[in-house]
């Protein structure tokens, strides 16, 4: 996986001067730019007050805008699950060298798979949207909402057909409810625990995810092949065995050396060599664990897909301003991915005046 081509963003950063003329019209100030990403740019005037380091800030919250409003957030964050996945590889690696080391076949971890297989599931659901985030307003009517089309159902109104009638998910009219196979790691937690404990046929009670509230009813289930879930047997049992992490080490030590790039790279190729690959549901998962913090950032500063260049400058002007507790807090995680901006942005900064 290759980071994103960059876009075409040009960032200036000025002098320091007054916090309050950060919420002047964003894009209607004359004078030249102080601050420029995209299309979006801010004078000096509207700039009074901020210092550098409160522009760069300003600088990450319009570029994540940005992501926000044209939808790219997933290939702002590409290069870092490509990263994620990289480490999850190596987890894989390190158990195979740990069941080499103790002697452990394929017949040990066959035998030790049946007793406790992987599922793949095949569930339809009705979803009616109430993020945790919401007010409990919000949540209540939502929940209410799932209560009655449960009602329904069990007097006998066909879960397709309610589906399609209910469902807030998008794409749910056409598809009835119904979702691509998944495997553990698939969906969230919340929703995997809810769909393994039923039976073909049978319906879940009303379960609460992030997303809001969800009726279930399984479809089918087939226990996944050996082959396919070998990577998930060989990391259990080889945590019983030994340090799996230390035994990885141990190997990089020899091939490049344990804390260094050439050691990781030589320890990625060798995985490669053995065909090495991360299960699907893992996969999914690290999508998901960025997809989830985009949308935090998001539904945190109060960003929206679709906004032009005015809203995206006062948008971004009002998350900085903002002195509630978790936009701060959100700021300066933001911060942490700055690597991901720079990677997909290019920031140019102007010297103080």
């Amino acid at each position: 996986m290759h980071p994103p081509a960059r876009n075409s963003v040009r960032v200036r950063l000025g002098f320091a001067a007054a916090l309050p003329a950060l919420l002047m019209s964003a894009c209607g100030d004359a004078g030249p730019a102080a601050l420029t990403v995209g299309p979006v740019s801010y004078s000096q005037n509207q700039l009074l007050g901020l210092a550098d380091s409160r522009r760069q800030r300003l600088a990450e919250l319009t570029a994540f805008a940005l992501a926000v409003s044209d939808s790219s957030t997933n290939a702002l964050g590409a290069p870092l699950v490509a990263e994620w996945e990289a480490d999850r590889l190596l987890e894989i690696l390190g158990a195979e060298l740990t069941l080499e080391r103790n002697g452990i076949g394929d017949d040990v971890l066959e035998a030790r798979y049946l007793t406790n297989p992987e599922w793949e599931l095949v569930v339809r659901h009705i979803l009616f949207f109430s993020e945790r985030w919401r007010s409990s307003e919000h949540r209540t009517e939502a929940e209410a909402k799932a209560e009655r089309a449960m009602e329904a159902l069990r007097a006998g109104a066909d879960f397709a057909t309610t589906a399609a009638e209910l469902s807030e998910e998008p794409g749910a009219e056409g598809r009835q409810g119904l979702l691509a196979p998944g495997r553990e790691g698939s969906w969230v937690p919340e929703f995997w625990t809810a769909a393994l404990a039923l039976q073909p046929g049978e319906i879940s009670a009303v379960t609460e995810t992030q997303y809001g509230f969800h009726i279930l009813r399984l479809e089918d289930r087939e226990v996944v092949p050996f082959t396919e879930a070998r990577s998930v047997i060989v990391r259990s049992v080889a945590d019983q065995l030994d340090d799996p992490a230390a035994v990885l080490s141990s190997w990089m030590a020899a091939h490049g050396g344990a804390h260094t790039s050439e050691g990781r790279s030589a320890a990625l190729s060798e995985a490669s060599l053995r065909g090495l690959t991360v299960p699907r549901g893992e996969h999914v998962e690290l999508i998901r664990t960025w997809d989830d913090i985009a949308y935090r950032f998001a539904a945190t500063f109060g960003f929206r897909y679709g906004w032009g260049v005015e809203q995206i400058a006062v948008g971004a002007l009002a998350a900085l301003s903002n002195p509630a507790q978790n936009a701060n807090l959100s700021r300066t995680e933001l911060s942490t991915y700055r690597a991901l901006i720079e990677a997909r942005y290019t920031i140019d900064m102007v010297p103080g005046l």
